[in-house]
């Protein structure tokens, strides 16, 4: 009898040790409530219907489009003669009561030519003039300004969180003389670098990358065959809201 209780007993402590093995403890470290919390942000607002992808592409075309500027850097020699001339993209970040400021990467701005000017060109076609507002080598951005105009612009946030892989993403790019060039392709984070996965162009340099809430998840800096590298949200809010009050969710 003895033997068998001690067998009995045996099992039930065989079958605790098993139990253990299946217990999930739950980390609640401030990296993983923060991966949580992106990962429900991405479920919550994940295109899942033709509806819903519908207004997503609409609202890009009638209104986060209007917040994207082509860019022209001309340096001209001592008679006013162009010798130079380069195009990108840029994404108004900013108004207040007199300017409008525009984000874009450090190879728009011209620092070392004595006679640069800059033009900014609208979705509507509107071209004007532009001025340096500020510039980081460092962390490869720009802003340059230019005065309002009578035309309205949407204005355009950060997210809270960088996307997921495989996230479907939109670019609004230029590539000189075609404006507002739209672009779907999935997101990709290696080697601690972003990227988007679609076919771009040098004169697409600064196109704004958009999630499918329509907030800023970074621009395009450099290109290859099958996709481009991005400036991210996090290094664009840290080059811009020491001198631009804008602001992210948090």
């Amino acid at each position: 009898m003895k033997k068998i209780y001690s067998i009995l007993l045996a099992l039930m402590f065989l079958i605790f040790l098993q139990g253990c093995d299946m217990l999930i403890i739950e980390e609640d470290s401030f990296e993983y409530r923060q991966l949580s919390d992106q990962y429900n942000d991405y479920v919550m607002h994940d295109v899942i219907n033709f509806e819903d992808f519908r207004d997503v592409m609409n609202d890009v075309t009638n209104i986060t489009t209007t917040s994207v500027f082509m860019i022209e850097t001309q340096v001209l020699d001592i008679f006013r003669r162009v010798t130079d001339q380069v195009f990108g993209s840029g994404t108004l970040i900013y108004t207040d009561d007199s300017y409008h400021y525009i984000l874009t990467t450090f190879q728009m701005i011209n620092l070392q030519s004595r006679f640069v000017e800059y033009y900014v060109t609208d979705a509507y076609g509107n071209r004007v003039t532009g001025e340096i507002f500020a510039a980081d080598s460092t962390l490869k951005l720009g802003i340059l300004r230019f005065q309002h105009t009578t035309e309205d612009y949407a204005s355009i946030d950060l997210p809270s969180y960088m996307p997921i892989t495989g996230e479907l993403l939109i670019m609004i790019s230029n590539s000189y003389p075609i404006q507002n060039i739209q672009k779907l392709g999935s997101y990709l984070y290696q080697d601690e670098m972003s990227y988007i996965e679609v076919t771009s162009t040098q004169s697409a340099n600064g196109s704004p990358v958009f999630n499918l809430k329509l907030e800023l998840v970074g621009i395009q800096y450099l290109y290859g065959e099958t996709h481009v590298l991005l400036i991210d949200y996090n290094t664009i809010y840290r080059f811009a809201s020491p001198i631009l009050p804008i602001w992210r969710y948090q």
